[in-house]
């Protein structure tokens, strides 16, 4: 996990380049549902999307966040 709120029980994870790879999107899957069933609301976004859109990013975020 990359960052939490526990307050709000979001999970923001940035995810490099393995995480396209086959057996690390099942391991993410796997964790996802894991951390869903604790209450967490986990969202994710690829290296080249924060690099490329930081703007949207931190939308996104946000309007998590204000729900």
């Amino acid at each position: 996990m990359d960052f939490v709120c526990i307050e709000k029980k979001l999970i923001v994870e940035v995810d490099g380049g393995y995480h396209s790879e086959y057996e690390q999107i099942k391991k993410d899957e796997l964790r996802t549902e894991r951390l869903n069933g604790m209450g967490f609301n986990v969202i994710r976004f690829s290296n080249e999307e924060i690099l490329g859109n930081i703007f949207g990013v931190i939308n996104k975020i946000k309007n998590i966040l204000n729900e």
